[in-house]
Formats: C-alpha cells, structure tokens, sequence
C-alpha cells in the first residue's frame, strides 16, 4: 500500500470542507449551510434581553400582572427543542421586521399557553380553552410587544426599525416557514403572576440572526449603554484638517452663542400665554369611504375595513391636526396609546393656528 497520501486524505485530516474551507472540530456553526461566520451568542442574547424588558413592560400594562422573562438558552436551532411537542398543540407567530432590519422572527408557542394569554387580554383569569379566535389576541399582544421592541432596538443602535403585520396560525412541521438547519434560537421562560408559565421559542433564520448580533456587537464595541460614538467622519476629519491647516487661512469669527441664537425657527411669540388651553384629542384608527346605501344597510356584526394594514401605528389628532403616532394598549380596562413618534415642534405648533 502506497505510503503517500491523496489530496483528499490530506484535507480530511485537516478538516477541509469541498470548498476548501477549513472547519475545526465542534465549529458546528461554521459547518451549518448559510453561516457566514460561527454565531456569538452572548450578544445575540443581548438582543433578547432587550426583548424581555420591553416585552415585560408591554405584557404586564395589558394584562395587569407581574410578568418576568428568563432566557433558558439562545443558541444554534434544534429540532429536538422546537418539535419537541406535535404540531397539533402548537402556534406560531411570523413577526416581520418592516424597516431597518430585514427579516422575520418567529414565535412558537403551546396552544394552552396561547390561550392562558389571550384570556387574561380579555379579562378572564386564564384558564379558558384554546379557541380560532385565540389566534387573533395572541398575534395584537405580539404587534404591541414588536411595536415598543423595535422602538426600543433602534435607539439602541442608532436606527430607524419597524415592524409589519403580525399574523398567528396552525403549525405543521413539515411545511415551517423557515429551515431549521439554517436558523438559531432562543427559548424563553414567560412567567405570569398568579396565572402559570410558557415557554416560548424564538426561531430566527441565519440571515436574521447574524444582523441582531452584528449589530448589537456595533453598540457593544463603538459605544457605551447605546449612545452614539463621538468620533468624526472622513468628511468632519477633511474640514477639520483644513482648519488646523498652518498654510490656511485659520482666521475666523467668534459668534457667541445666546438665546436667541439657539432658539427654534418655530413661531413661539406669545405661546406660553396658551399653554393651559383644552383642546380636543382623538385617536384616529383608520379611515374609509362609504356610500349613504352602504351605510343604510349595516347592521350588527357588519365590518368596515380601513384604509391601515393591522400592526401600524394609530394617529394622535389634536384639534384634528395629526400630532404624534402610537400602538394601542390597555391601562387599568381603559384603551390608551404609547407614544411611538412625534411630529417635530415646529409642525406642532403650525397646528394650533
């Protein structure tokens, strides 16, 4: 037998893949189809601590209880935690992110869990079996909780994020809407005060999962608690340098800084004197149009659709004039909404004329 290796045996020993990646022993990640780079998931979790606090907050304003989050694991995606229970008993949730983040994350949940939620929604103590109509509460509580995560995650990073439509449905392990050998995971343990536990899988495909922890990594690296580096751009480096220059003319103006010179544009004569004016707030869900016969004939159960996909923010109106957007919540069994974005002051004062 020849005592010269093959080319082929030589890569096996040194752990090369077809393409002639090397791949170390135990580096699953680096060896799963559609990983750039093996997974950090330590600060992908990062992304998941942020989730639980505003989960935490969300959830317990809707149902008026103590709610608390804990994060079992977050790692590569395994099919024996996901399909660990049938199909049957199971619910998935598609949360789409809208802007800033491209992807979607899906939630996995056990129906008796779906419906333990839902009911506390709507006032119940919990205990009530699962329902269709469970599907649609489970997916408003999950738009609420991605519409103050997504908020909360792009100021973390500096980002305008936003979520689409959530939508909750039956699940079917062999027709999932991503792949499992391509996705990470995270389980997280929901406690509700006085009314039980579920625990909820978080699937994220690759592609997902690599921009959360790369960005989170960003803040984590370039900056402190998610404020923004300080450091000057190419271009702020450029003018700076042309000023600093000893063969330019350094020569400049000093303004000093004032009042009036930091003063907003914004036409504010006489403002303070109307600051303790009442006027009208209304909330605007959507709008449509009807003719007077479709009106004419509506009656109980009739539905009227609106010209807002589920999921996006309502208006603020004051004095009909649209001065902030905001997601619906449920505070003390009354409706409110949580501010999502202002118009700028400029544009609000212009809408008290």
């Amino acid at each position: 037998m020849s005592e010269i290796l093959s080319q082929d045996q030589i890569d096996s020993l040194l752990g090369k893949t077809a393409s002639g990646e090397t791949v170390l022993p135990g580096d699953d990640a680096a060896a799963a189809p559609g990983r750039s780079a093996p997974r950090d998931y330590t600060v992908l979790a990062r992304a998941f601590d942020l989730f639980d606090e505003q989960a935490s907050t969300v959830i317990s304003t809707v149902l008026n209880k103590d709610i608390s989050f804990v994060i079992a694991q977050c790692e590569k995606a395994d099919k024996a935690v996901i399909q660990k229970n049938p199909a049957s008993n199971m619910v998935i949730i598609s949360a789409p992110f809208k802007t800033g983040i491209a992807g979607t994350l899906y939630c996995l949940m056990e129906k008796h869990s779906v419906a333990m939620l839902s009911d506390l929604m709507m006032m119940g103590d919990g205990s009530a079996e699962f329902s269709e109509d469970h599907k649609d509460a489970i997916a408003e509580l999950f738009s609420q909780v991605m519409g103050s995560y997504t908020a909360a995650l792009g100021e973390k990073i500096g980002e305008s994020v936003s979520q689409g439509a959530v939508s909750a449905a039956g699940c079917d392990w062999a027709s999932l809407p991503f792949s499992i050998e391509e996705s990470d995971m995270a389980v997280l343990t929901l406690s509700v005060g006085g009314a039980g536990s579920a625990d909820i899988v978080f699937v994220m495909p690759v592609s997902l999962s690599e921009q959360l922890a790369q960005k989170m990594a960003q803040v984590q690296t370039g900056s402190l608690d998610g404020e923004k580096s300080v450091g000057l751009n190419s271009s702020e480096l450029e003018d700076l340098s042309q000023v600093t220059s000893p063969s330019g003319d350094s020569s400049f103006t000093e303004t000093p800084i004032s009042g009036e010179t930091m003063r907003t544009s914004a036409p504010r004569e006489n403002v303070d004197m109307l600051l303790d004016v009442e006027l009208d707030v209304s909330i605007e869900l959507g709008r449509t149009n009807l003719s007077i016969k479709r009106i004419l004939e509506m009656g109980p159960g009739s539905i009227v659709e609106l010209d807002r996909m589920a999921g996006e923010p309502v208006d603020l109106l004051v004095n009909s004039k649209v001065v902030a957007k905001g997601e619906v919540v449920v505070v003390d069994e009354n409706f409110g909404i949580r501010i999502v974005s202002l118009v700028s002051p400029e544009e609000r004062i212009r809408s008290l004329r």
